[in-house]
């Protein structure tokens, strides 16, 4: 099981100058190519999920394969929400299994980019999840650049409390349709004012050479999409023209050149061989059950299944719960008769419970005037090993 916390993952790669690939997938082929690059040269890696990119696939059919992958790997591996528009989708990108999260309000005036991440960094801190959050504007080709200051960098941070900042210093998003001009001198100012892992996007397009020095001047997370799916398009359209087999063989060798290319940029970007180092300084992602137990005596069995189900909509609504089941005991009178078994992301949404409005009202309303031995319990989720199988 390699899922890990990527605050520390992102730590360790800061501190020691070098940068993680966090590669955005929209298919199995684009996950399994990454994943086996990663392997081949024990690199951690970040698989990312991007909001503007659910049109090409649907989340809860996509994030599970992604989760499953990042605990059968060896390296570590952590699952990245890439460019989230709004605080539903952030919350939605938690509950599908993103250990990590942006949100994306660079294309805002500064107080509104502000305020959208401090009520984020708010929701995702209670979860127990990192924050990553973009100071200026890195452009699609055409779009009007904004350069990151360090002194606006600094305010931000400190008022919105994220954990890494994505900074724009002349990249652009999507293909360069020119030589990219890269403000190294204002990258090291950022980074001497904020001494925290700093983020690049817009990376498709860019030589060794100035991976090399961005990753100098604090650069740790390398997102890194469009370059990657025109290896893959490059490959589909000799597909097309040379091969007559169907589906399947046009799809062939798909995942080889996601993983070719992914390779390749890790050893740049100096995160090969390091697997084993960040596997011993990061925390592993666990996930937590909670177990709420009560009987209600003095409800009939409509009633009571009512109540049950009401308060599994409320607990299932709450930030950070990832699941919530619930049970009914008939046959055992020693045993509470009803449970809601909630699985959530850290235990620290444990203690959200206690002020969650909805659920204290819900609670106040029905379970303290007639539920009887209510107890509730914590446990850390034994995740057993997942090992890959050969075909």
């Amino acid at each position: 099981m390699a899922l890990v916390h990527m605050r520390d993952m992102l730590r360790h790669a800061y501190e020691n100058k070098y940068a993680v690939g966090a590669f955005d997938v929209v298919n199995l082929d684009m996950l399994q190519g990454i994943i086996d690059a990663a392997e081949k040269c024990r690199a951690p890696v970040i698989i990312g999920l991007a909001e503007p990119h659910l049109t090409h696939f649907n989340l809860a059919l996509l994030a599970p394969a992604v989760e499953a992958a990042a605990r059968m790997s060896s390296v570590p591996v952590a699952i990245h929400f890439d460019h989230g528009e709004n605080l539903a989708g952030i919350v939605s990108g938690i509950r599908h299994g993103c250990n990590s999260l942006m949100i994306d309000g660079s294309n805002l005036e500064l107080q509104q980019n502000i305020d959208l991440t401090k009520e984020v960094v708010k929701v995702a801190h209670a979860c127990g999840i990192p924050v990553e959050a973009e100071m200026g504007y890195v452009p699609d080709n055409g779009d009007e650049i904004v350069l990151t200051t360090a002194a606006e960098a600094a305010g931000f941070v400190r008022y919105t409390e994220v954990d890494f900042l994505a900074v724009s210093i002349g990249t652009v998003h999507g293909r360069n349709t020119g030589k990219p001009r890269l403000d190294f001198v204002r990258l090291r100012q950022i980074n001497e004012a904020l001494n925290m892992p700093l983020v690049l996007h817009g990376s498709s397009g860019l030589t060794d050479d100035q991976f090399r020095r961005l990753i100098a001047n604090g650069i740790a997370k390398i997102n890194y999409f469009t370059a990657l799916t025109d290896r893959a398009a490059h490959l589909l359209r000799d597909n097309t023209k040379n091969r007559k087999d169907g589906y399947l063989s046009l799809l062939s060798g798909v995942r080889q050149v996601v993983e070719e290319e992914a390779d390749r940029l890790m050893r740049v970007w100096g995160s090969a061989g390091r697997a084993a180092e960040v596997l011993e300084q990061c925390q592993p992602w666990n996930l937590v059950d909670h177990i709420i137990k009560f009987n209600l005596p003095n409800c009939d069995a409509s009633d009571a299944a009512l109540i049950v189900k009401r308060g599994r909509n409320i607990l299932a609504d709450i930030p950070g719960v990832r699941e919530v089941t619930t049970t009914e005991t008939l046959d055992d009178p020693g045993e509470h008769r009803y449970r809601w078994i909630l699985r959530v992301t850290s235990p620290l949404v444990v203690d959200q419970l206690r002020h969650h409005s909805a659920f204290n009202m819900f609670m106040n309303r029905y379970l303290h005037n007639q539920a009887t031995d209510l107890v509730s319990k914590t446990f850390l989720q034994e995740v057993p090993e997942i090992t890959s199988v050969s075909p």
